[in-house]
Parts: C-alpha cells; structure tokens; sequence
C-alpha cells in the first residue's frame, strides 16, 4: 500500500498541505493514522476521498459538498448519493420554472408597445399577485421588505399591482431562482430604471444560460461523486457498515 506525503495529494491542485489536514478535521476525508514518526499516512482512499471534494465543488456549494462527503466518510453512501440527486432536482426544477417565466415576460412584453400602458383593473391584493406568480404571499412580503419593489396604495390602503410591477415581479422571481441573493437583484432592478424592460432582457438571458452551466457542472459533480463511492466499494470500504 502506497503512503503519500499531505503535498503529493494537494499539489496537483495548487494548494498547501494544510488544507488536507482541514479537512480531515473537518471531516471530508478519513482520519489518517499516525506513523512511527508521528506523521501521518495517508493512503489512495484520503487521495481519493480529497479529489472528490475538489471536483465536486465545481457543481455544488461547499456547505452541500461537504454535507456529502461527511455521510460517505461515515459509510452512509445511500444518504450522499440521495443527497447529491435532490442537489441537482433543485437545480433542474428552477431552470425549468426560470425558463418559464422568461418566456411568460417575453410574451408580454411582445404583446404590447410600452409595459407601463398595461394596468391591471382595480386594487390587486397578496393574495391575486401570488396566484399569478405561483409564489407564497411570505416570499413577496419578504421581497418588499427587502426593497425589491413597492405598491403603491390606495385610499382603502390596498396595494395596487399594475402591469409594469407586474412584469417587475417576474423579474424578481427569475432572478431569485437563477440564485441572486438580494443586493444583486438590487442592482438588477436599478438598472431597469434607466433601461427599457426589454434591455433587461439579455440579463436575464444570461442568467438562464448561468444555471443550465450550473445544471452541466451539478451532474459532473454527481458523476464524481458516484466514481468515488464506486471505488470505494470495490475496496471494501463500506463493508463495516453491513455487516
């Protein structure tokens, strides 16, 4: 059985030793026994076990990676692999529901001049606004109160919804989904002040393009993730746990 040195793991990926030993504290990789010289010894598995953990942080965030590979140091492989698919069903689900409202604000912007001309009749409350965007009522609130847009209101102190907002929400939702944490969205949308609705459009265009990279990196990493746990079978590794 070969012995490599913390460096002989590492260096390919340009980082220092000390990051392996990280990560078996925290748990990424198995613990390495100690040789006569105190040193530790790792072995193919803690090599294989760190290369993983690399590779897959291309599709997944490192909190998810590491979620992951802490159930297959602890032999729970069913528990990683599962894991690792609802990742990607996560990311499948909102490409898919990003594409659609894409379409959905495409449509309604070529089916009009100028979006401020379209109104919406009457005082638009929560409760209409979140059935048309197939959103909960608490996630708009939030997005108020974060400053992502305003109602205005009425003397009955309803909120008013007109066409433009309307588009503006749209806007907001495929932007969330495509994973923008608020200050980007922010910025997005003061952008959109100065632009035509239509000029966001490339942006948000590019952001589709973003997850479907996103969804190709999240199945790259799965593949990774399953070489790992096959290699680890073929050794044995997982065998304590079945018996």
């Amino acid at each position: 059985m070969r012995i490599y040195r913390g460096i002989e793991i590492t260096r390919p990926f340009n980082l220092s030793a000390d990051l392996l030993r990280k990560y078996e504290t925290w748990g990424f990789i198995p613990s390495a026994p100690r040789g006569k010289n105190n040193y530790r010894q790792y072995t193919e598995i803690h090599k294989r076990f760190f290369e993983a953990s690399r590779l897959m942080l291309a599709g997944y965030s490192w909190t998810e990676v590491a979620k992951m590979m802490r159930l297959v140091v602890n032999m729970d492989r069913e528990a990683a692999i599962i894991l690792a698919v609802e990742f990607q069903a996560e990311l499948v689900k909102n490409y898919k529901e990003s594409t659609l409202v894409l379409e959905q604000l495409q449509s309604t912007l070529s089916s009009q001049e100028t979006v401020s001309h379209v109104q919406v009749d009457g005082p638009v409350t929560y409760k209409e606004v979140s059935k048309r965007l197939s959103l909960p009522i608490s996630t708009l609130r939030v997005w108020e109160q974060q400053e992502l847009f305003e109602a205005s209101r009425g003397e009955n102190n309803y909120r008013y919804f007109n066409g433009a907002l309307l588009n503006k929400l749209f806007i907001i939702k495929l932007l969330r989904l495509s994973g923008m944490g608020f200050d980007q969205c922010r910025e997005v949308l003061k952008g959109m002040e100065t632009n035509n609705y239509r000029d966001i459009l490339p942006i948000l265009q590019g952001r589709i393009v973003d997850m479907r990279g996103q969804m190709n990196n999240g199945l790259k990493a799965l593949g990774t993730l399953n070489e790992l746990v096959t290699y680890l079978e073929g050794i044995h590794y997982f065998s304590e746990s079945s018996e």
